[in-house]
């Protein structure tokens, strides 16, 4: 009798268990089941896999594809190389759109998309969803957007979205507006401030913007390039809250500033290289008067400003900039400023554990030009020391203690390697971080980076 109950209980909690999950997770394989992705897409219910095999795909089916939030894997057999979605260039066509509150297990793996045209994210576009794209490459797409803030994502748009993007590349995409050439996060200060991802990913030649974070975003950058963009490489805008730090990126040759961060943004950026850069001001960071940065343990090093602060530029009326264990090297201004530039109001700035030196400029003080108020230098050291500044502390307005003025010693600065040889003067001040020590050795080797001499002479 009791051994009849226990058998009855046991088919009870197996039944509950299995009463809202998939017992029979389908592969739907296009062509060979079903003709076109989206029929796949129809066909399928939560749980199974759409199996794509190799070819370039196009026309009604194979493009403008719908998850219809569906909790569904959508995957190339092969790989992105060899599974193509072919927007064709035309108009109001895009590779996928999200739009039905899709999560997280709503995934999209492995695909070429390309020749998308749309007003909004011309290769992918998320609208309120959340999906997971990993392993693709989004090439050649278009935002057709006109120039407005928050529009455009000419590779990916995102609004409302904690979308996680993993292990993609994304270029030779563009803008009209020239916002997110690549990628496009934006939110919405009437909803919960949105958490979308960039992780191991490319983001590279893209005509406008490589990353573009819009309107009460807190996105995560981790472990990308962000390279040959034209425009910013980076770009916080409009009460964006970086509480989750950019970390362990190289971010390089970009055409309007590697970093800027503008209109109420708050930025952290720790682990990273930021070079070869070129703008205006700030050719390597640019902060505005009333955002807040907080830069850890990065090489700043061999950008170009036009006019201010080679490096970092800084203009903080209401803001505040922490930068700390940062080696600032090799940058020019044709102003002023070719390492720092800092121009300070009613807010702060703290340069600590940094080292500033080698840094060039047609204009005054070449290797930090301080103007304002509340600017601390603590334990850095600075070429040229109070000298190359031009200011006295007066232990208010302006501190400088602890600093010293002697060659860092870097390992290799001719190639780019600027790890600290072991009898450094330095050895606490500057990057300190493993990663960026191993990136160094690296980038130092084996690839021609560009010399000081040539820099100078551009």
């Amino acid at each position: 009798m009791n051994r009849n109950r226990c058998l009855v209980y046991i088919i009870i909690i197996l039944s509950l268990i299995c009463v809202n999950t998939p017992i029979f997770a389908l592969i739907i394989d296009v062509p060979a089941d079903r003709p076109t992705i989206q029929s796949g897409i129809d066909a399928a219910k939560d749980g199974d896999t759409v199996l794509v095999a190799d070819g370039i795909y196009r026309g009604e089916g194979n493009v403008n594809i719908d998850f219809k939030g569906k909790q569904i894997t959508v995957k190339s057999l092969s790989g992105a190389k060899a599974t193509i979605i072919d927007c064709e260039e035309e108009a109001e066509t895009r590779g996928f759109t999200f739009h039905n509150k899709e999560t997280n297990d709503s995934i999209l793996d492995g695909f070429t998309i390309r020749n998308g045209v749309h007003v909004l994210g011309g290769g992918i576009y998320c609208n309120n969803a959340s999906p997971t794209i990993k392993n693709c490459v989004i090439t050649k797409n278009r935002s057709v957007a006109p120039d407005l803030e928050g529009r455009g994502g000419g590779g990916i748009y995102c609004f409302n979205s904690d979308a996680i993007i993993i292990a993609c590349k994304i270029i030779d995409n563009s803008a009209n507006s020239g916002h997110g050439g690549g990628v496009l996060f934006t939110g919405s200060t009437t909803q919960n401030k949105s958490q979308p991802s960039l992780i191991n990913c490319t983001i590279s030649k893209n005509d406008g913007d490589g990353i573009f974070c819009y309107d009460n975003v807190n996105p995560v950058i981790k472990n990308c390039t962000v390279s040959e963009n034209n425009g910013r490489g980076i770009a916080y805008n409009r009460f964006t809250r970086g509480n989750n730090p950019i970390t362990d990126c190289l971010i390089t040759q970009n055409r309007g500033s590697g970093i800027e961060c503008r209109f109420y943004s708050y930025m952290n950026i720790t682990d990273s290289i930021i070079t070869r850069n070129k703008a205006e001001f700030g050719g390597g960071i640019y902060c505005d008067g009333s955002s807040i940065i907080d830069v850890s343990d990065c090489i700043i090093a061999q950008n170009i400003a036009t006019k201010s602060g080679g490096g970092i530029y800084i203009h903080s009326k209401w803001g505040h900039a922490e930068i700390t264990h940062c080696t600032i090297t090799r940058n020019t201004a044709n102003a002023e400023g070719g390492g720092v530039y800092a121009f300070i109001d009613f807010s702060s700035f703290n340069l600590s554990n940094s080292i500033v030196w080698g840094n060039n400029t047609k204009g005054d003080h070449a290797e930090f030009a301080g103007v304002g108020r509340n600017i601390t230098i603590k334990s850095c050291d600075i070429q040229g020391g109070l000298e190359g500044i031009g200011h006295e502390p007066d232990g208010n307005w302006f501190t400088y203690v602890n600093n010293i003025d002697a060659d860092p010693l870097f390992v290799d600065a001719d190639r780019g390697d600027y790890r600290l040889k072991e009898n450094s003067p330095a050895a606490a001040m500057g990057a300190q971080s493993s990663s960026i020590r191993k990136a160094l050795s690296v980038t130092a080797i084996g690839k021609r980076l560009v010399k000081w001499a040539e820099l100078k002479h551009r």
